[in-house]
């Protein structure tokens, strides 16, 4: 009888969460001028919700996942493995032997594919193309438009530690493989002072899988919890990630961080920031966007050295599409490439707060036959409007950086399902009934001016800037009683890096959470509790350290 309901369970599971994708892909746009008419129709949609989460909470209590065994930790006895704190006070005086110092590395993470019987392999294993969940195989690549790359840099005012950031063209990645990244590199980090070591993401649909999200989402449900119950080591689960392929990744990342420190320079270091608007668009109300790009330039005081510019944008990196199968890492690539031809810099492109924001290619001219043009198009435009940045501010030689801990219920059952059946490896800690990701959030300062706030997901702009919307105009009712997190930091320019040190998904306004039935992000966000746990925990950490 046990197997029996189990059986049930797991068949009820695909079916729930079929219907969930299936009805999120066909639903229509809430629009905030609408709300008063569609009253009724958004109570219907919020409790079509609750049933829809209470059904999957019940399968995940029945359905075995990677936790069968005890593996997930209570959140009572939680200990971070592989965290670094950064530094616990910031130190604002600009010290007699304060310099900047600056390296740069980058690698392809497409060495070693072989393509055979119209598919790439690494190492004879199938590989799936990033993205959203696939009903019943993979999405595999096909073709190769541009290059895959990791790019890193390593920086420290010569005085505190040393931080370092590699940048990953990829769809995501979660704490646990960042946390694979950080143990390659413990000895290493201990002997050169790191004091931070951040891995974000770009967040291209067309790339080679990181996360998890590109698995085939029937077989996984069918098969996983089997494996599970086997005792089975969670790499012969049904996933999106190649195994193989992951442990390259974690391997070439951590020789991309070694490489940056070794590289390191003296030099000075610049902030300046451009309009480029007319390139972003905001598909969901409130319409906040970030307008600018903004970019650290640093010139080493050796003229034979390259100059290193560290950029920031945010916009979706969708332009290549979020079904292809064909790799590109869309238009970041271009804008490094585009730079690095012109002027001779070394570049790193991060993510910025990217909601549901992406690209404006209409005043764009490019040939739509030919693949890639369009994403080419938009990293010369962007790379060209970086370039043009005259007007900055030289940065004192101060560096600051701190992270803590961030706990998030889950309220995303469906996600939850994925984390369990070893799709993402997130971690996870026991909370009585049910789980709380164990994420982070960090904060950097640069000069006393620029401030860095470093989120482990795609967060809303109006969480940083301003601009949520008011109580009367959300489907809650209610308010949202926290500071810009801009003004929570007490600095000139606050900046963001988002998807950095694990993928949480979409980060709103609590007040602004609406239906899985009606927006794609309620359905790739994590929890509804996410941007009130993050905005304590960040008014938490300023408090702390400045």
């Amino acid at each position: 009888m046990k197997r029996f309901k189990k059986a049930i369970a797991l068949v009820l599971a695909v079916l729930m969460v079929s219907s969930c994708f299936a009805a999120t892909a066909s639903a229509g746009n809430f629009k905030i001028d609408d709300a008063t008419k569609q009253k009724a129709e958004n109570t219907l949609y919020m409790v079509l919700d609750k049933v829809v989460s209470a059904a999957v909470s019940a399968l995940n209590r029945i359905i075995p996942g990677r936790d069968w065994s005890g593996s997930f930790p209570d959140i009572d006895n939680y200990k971070p493995d592989n965290f670094y704190p950064g530094d616990a006070k910031f130190e604002t005086s600009v010290k007699a032997d304060s310099k900047w110092k600056v390296g740069f590395s980058k690698a392809s993470l497409l060495d070693g594919l072989e393509f055979k019987n119209g598919t790439y392999l690494y190492k004879g294993k199938k590989l799936n193309m990033a993205g959203t969940l696939e009903p019943l195989k993979g999405r595999h690549p096909t073709e190769i438009i541009d290059d895959q790359q990791v790019c890193t840099y390593a920086i420290s005012d010569s005085t505190g530690g040393t931080v370092v950031h590699a940048v990953i063209d990829g769809y995501g990645i979660a704490s646990g493989d960042v946390a694979s990244i950080r143990a390659a590199l413990s000895d290493f980090a201990k002997k050169n002072n790191i004091v931070s070591i951040n891995v974000s993401v770009l967040h291209q649909h067309s790339c080679i899988d990181i996360l998890g999200m590109g698995a085939p989402l029937l077989p996984a449900l069918l098969l996983n919890p089997f494996l599970s119950i086997l005792g089975a080591d969670t790499d012969k689960f049904i996933g999106g990630k190649t195994p193989e392929f992951m442990t390259n990744v974690v391997s070439t990342v951590a020789s991309t961080v070694k490489e940056a420190v070794k590289d390191m320079t003296a030099g000075t270091l610049y902030y300046g920031n451009v309009d480029a608007s007319e390139y972003i668009y905001d598909k969901r109300e409130p319409k906040v966007i970030d307008p600018d790009l903004h970019r650290f330039r640093f010139v080493p005081d050796d003229s034979k050295e390259s100059e290193i510019w560290i950029c920031e944008g945010g916009l979706h990196a969708v332009g290549a599409g979020i079904s292809t199968t064909k790799i590109s890492a869309d238009f970041p690539y271009y804008i490094r490439e585009t730079i690095n031809k012109a002027t001779g810099a070394d570049v790193v492109y991060v993510q910025g707060a990217e909601l549901a924001i992406t690209g404006n290619y209409d005043s764009l001219t490019y040939d739509d036959s030919v693949p890639g043009a369009n994403v080419k198009a938009m990293g010369e435009a962007l790379a060209g409007r970086l370039m043009s940045i005259k007007d900055e501010t030289k940065l004192d030689p101060v560096l600051n950086i701190a992270h803590q801990n961030v706990y998030i219920k889950i309220t995303n059952q469906i996600l939850e399902l994925a984390i369990r059946e070893g799709l993402v490896n997130s971690t996870l800690a026991k909370n009585g009934s049910g789980f709380t990701a164990v994420s982070e959030i960090g904060y950097m300062e640069l000069g006393n001016k620029v401030g860095v706030m470093i989120v482990p997901g795609e967060i809303s702009p109006e969480l940083l800037w301003g601009g949520v919307i008011e109580k009367e105009n959300t489907w809650t009712g209610k308010s949202w009683d926290y500071p810009p997190f801009a003004e929570t930091a007490r600095v000139e320019k606050l900046l963001c890096f988002g998807l950095a040190n694990d993928q949480i998904g979409y980060i709103l306004p609590d007040n602004d959470y609406r239906s899985m039935f009606t927006e794609n992000e309620e359905i790739n966000a994590g929890s509804s509790e996410a941007a009130s746990t993050i905005a304590k925990a960040f008014a938490e950490l300023i408090k702390k350290v400045k």
